[in-house]
């Protein structure tokens, strides 16, 4: 890296993130002086007053204007998810975060002014009135089948979210918006579009007056933004003004002069094209499952017009490549405590996509792909996260340079099947060529840009599920019956009999979850109108519509992930090995000892540790894995949405395992209680495969996974697996194999495990030692304790 670049790196070094409450502060005055109008008019008067008022600046050193919140590295309080009691707020002061005792303060005086407006709701509020107040799924809510467990019926979880970025939250809406629009013909076209629209409209149906309303606030959010990009001109000519250095004079200058231009304009020259797209982001987030989507490809046209005429050279577009990462990573979020358990070391899912197939099926890698591999690798900086889209013909030239990029110890890129992501979209009615143009949003989860959305994505815990199937329904962790009395498993007298039974019972609990789950779609989709995000949307500004309130062709708003599917997997294998087949134990001495936490039970543990587990390439711990991650599939695709679709299965955990694990009893394949579950979903347990890498691929790949729209893969390597190239081409043959042969994704830690163990007990010592987690990579030292000896302990492997 240049200098310029070092010396923002060394700038992250920080040990206290600020907490900030400007744009709650703006929020506010904006809803206290909008009560009564349409909420689609409130949101986008809002987002209006946040672009004209809130307090910008621009670091020593940076070619891009824009920063996430209103100070250097903050997260600013969000008013949409939740309220920041004072407890929850000691909790933040406890760990890397600080308010300044004024600024918290003024947050509790904000709070109470806000939620004593009776036209103000924030999204737990809502879902209280339906969930924590329903006594039918209110036992569920608690019951730790879905994270995190609510522990109050109106405060839900606890907590609400501070995040970077000056769009509307809240959430993790997993979407790719339509960056190419906005860089080939600028906000313009978009405010053209919207006015058109408005000139043409005719009140001749039942929507028309909310399609008016939403043409207005279109306007006015796309004109507030272009005013915003001025702000940054007006700011960068004064810098410039009272500059002494001439060199840096001339940098403030000319970002002066890209922000008088774009977004309004379409983009003309490379550092156009990034000063665009990184305004556009900013206005994508706060959502920390932002993604960049195909940065590769849509940039490509700017990249190679300015290399061909001489304007740009290959090291300054990775100087702008750097500065951006550099940018990224001050791009952050928090939440609640229970929250932050699930998302653990601070994670964010800024996911840049790579490589992959064109329209056409043809490979689509180009110099950027490459360039932006060695932005990673040269700052060695954990985000923002790269994704190589992998199939057939990905250049060996690109897996051995991602493969060097991983070696370094990043955990990225990961590598995901253009096969079986092209065929989940095609499967669900996606035109092919379409379908081809999916890239990775959130972490591993597939998304059209601009075509397809997912609004709620929510953890379901299969073990916990299992738990209380075995004890008819009874949750062990909140001392309720939260399930069907789906039997009592010491009179069921066949292994068929017990499973079917434990599927009636899952069946029941996933239904639940999927109600869940709709009732925030209904509330987000009358609370939390975006319209800068929905007009970025195929059709976004024609349709009349907010994203939220759309049927898109391929619907997949409502997601459940499935945590904890290889320990049930496992569970089952050693429930009919040691019960079923052998007879050594009765289901009665089972309950007897799971209930004891195996206390008293060692020698009957250690058989059950001793069975058949996934990822060892046994066929009845991987054909059982396989069977509840199809029935987990089959089920979503039975559920209703509010949005007249299908609820879509995902397997990923983030952090999840843990508090998932926290919540679920001991259990059959020899866990305790509360300790962690298998991490990922095709991972296998912890210490559980024996038999080497290859081994683990033959498991996974006996799961269909193409029915989901993400499955997640973790592998570790010690450092001397991966010395040489040949080790790398071993690796790349081995991923390009699986990808194309029924994986769906795979991921690397390369790290020593005795630097882990150091880092665990001096982290002063290594605090640049980065760790791949699930979908995102984050500082090793900012993990929790438990999430820390998860990645420790996970199975170190040789290229074979």
């Amino acid at each position: 890296m240049n200098q310029r670049v070092k010396k923002m790196k060394d700038s992250l070094r920080i040990s206290k993130y600020p907490l900030c409450i400007e744009l709650f502060r703006l929020a506010n005055e904006s809803l206290d002086a909008t009560g009564g109008e349409p909420m689609v008019i409130r949101r986008a008067k809002l987002h209006e007053h946040i672009l004209d008022n809130i307090t910008i600046f621009i670091e020593e050193d940076d070619l891009l204007c824009g920063s996430g919140a209103s100070k250097p590295f903050g997260m600013e309080m969000q008013y949409e998810y939740g309220v920041w009691t004072k407890d929850e707020v000691e909790s933040l002061k406890s760990e890397i975060y600080t308010i300044t005792p004024e600024d918290e303060e003024e947050l509790y005086q904000l709070n109470k002014r806000f939620a004593d407006n009776a036209l103000n709701s924030n999204l737990v509020d809502a879902l209280s009135q339906s969930l924590g107040m329903n006594d039918r799924l209110w036992p569920f809510m608690k019951s730790g089948c879905i994270l995190p467990p609510w522990k109050d019926r109106k405060g839900g979880s606890g907590g609400g979210f501070a995040m970077s970025g000056y769009g509307l939250g809240p959430g993790f809406f997993l979407v790719c918006i339509d960056f190419e629009r906005i860089l080939k013909e600028g906000a313009k076209s978009i405010l053209t579009e919207a006015e058109e629209c408005l000139k043409n409209l005719r009140y001749t149906s039942s929507d028309s007056i909310d399609k008016q309303h939403y043409w207005e606030a279109v306007i006015r959010v796309f004109k507030a933004w272009v005013r915003f990009a001025g702000r940054y001109a007006d700011l960068a000519e004064k810098m410039a003004a009272e500059e002494k250095d001439p060199v840096r004079q001339a940098e403030l200058l000319e970002m002066a002069r890209i922000c008088r231009k774009v977004p309004m304009e379409p983009a003309e020259t490379f550092r156009e094209a990034m000063q665009s797209f990184w305004f556009t982001f900013l206005m994508a987030c706060p959502s920390p499952t932002t993604t960049a989507g195909r940065f590769d490809q849509y940039m490509y046209p700017y990249y190679r017009n300015d290399i061909d005429s001489g304007r740009i050279t290959d090291d300054e577009v990775l100087e702008l490549l750097e500065i951006m990462r550099c940018k990224i990573m001050k791009i952050n979020r928090v939440s609640g405590k229970a929250n932050r358990a699930k998302n653990s070391g601070m994670a964010k899912w800024y996911n840049w996509t790579i490589g992959g197939v064109d329209a056409d099926g043809n490979d689509a890698t180009n110099e950027l792909s490459y360039l932006l591999l060695e932005s990673a690798l040269d700052t060695q900086l954990p985000h923002f996260t790269i994704t190589v889209r992998v199939h057939k013909n990905t250049p060996e030239k690109l897996m051995l340079k991602a493969l060097e990029v991983v070696k370094s110890g990043l955990g990225m890129p990961a590598f995901l099947s253009d096969k079986s992501y092209i065929n989940f979209f095609t499967m669900g009615g996606m035109p092919l060529e379409e379908a081809r143009d999916y890239c990775a949003t959130g972490c591993v989860d597939g998304n059209i840009p601009a075509r397809t959305r997912s609004q709620v994505v929510t953890f379901f815990i299969i073990a916990q599920a299992f738990d209380i199937f075995l004890h008819d329904g009874y949750c062990r962790y909140t001392g309720e019956q939260v399930g069907i009395h789906s039997g009592d498993v010491t009179k069921m007298e066949t292994f068929e009999e017990f499973k079917a039974a434990f599927y009636r019972q899952m069946d029941h609990l996933m239904h639940l979850a999927a109600e869940r789950n709709n009732v925030e779609l209904i509330a987000e989709r009358s609370l939390f109108p975006d319209p800068f995000r929905s007009a970025l949307m195929k059709d976004g500004v024609s349709s009349g519509k907010d994203m939220l309130d759309r049927h898109f062709s391929f619907e997949n708003g409502s997601l459940l992930g499935a945590v904890g599917g290889v320990n049930t997997g496992d569970s089952l294998a050693a429930v009919k090995t040691l019960i079923y087949d052998q007879k050594k134990y009765t289901m009665a001495q089972l309950l007897e000892a799971l209930n004891a936490d195996w206390e008293g039970y060692e020698k009957m543990r250690s058989d059950f540790i001793a069975a058949p587990k996934y990822g060892n390439d046994e066929d009845l711990p991987d054909s059982l894995v396989a069977e509840v991650y199809k029935f987990f599939a089959d089920t979503c695709y039975s559920m209703d949405t509010a949005y007249d679709g299908k609820v879509t299965p995902n397997a990923i955990s983030i952090s999840a395992h843990q508090p998932g694990g926290a919540c679920t009893g001991a259990t059959p394949d020899g866990r305790k209680g509360g300790e962690i579950l298998a991490d990922a979903s095709l991972s296998p347990d912890h210490g559980k495969d024996t038999h080497g890498p290859l081994a683990v691929l033959h498991s996974a790949m006996k799961v269909d996974q193409d029915p989901y729209q993400g499955t997640l893969m973790n592998m570790k390597f010690h450092p001397s697996a991966l010395k040489t190239e040949e080790d790398r081409k071993k690796l790349g043959a081995m991923i390009k194999t699986y990808l194309t042969h029924g994986g769906k994704h795979i991921q690397f830690n390369v790290v020593n495990r005795e630097e882990m163990v150091d880092a665990k007990i001096h982290p002063e010592d290594h605090p640049e030692l980065v760790v791949r987690v699930a979908g995102y990579s984050a500082y090793f030292t900012r993990l929790s304790g438990a999430i820390q000896d998860e990645v420790i302990n996970r199975t170190d492997h040789d290229i074979q």
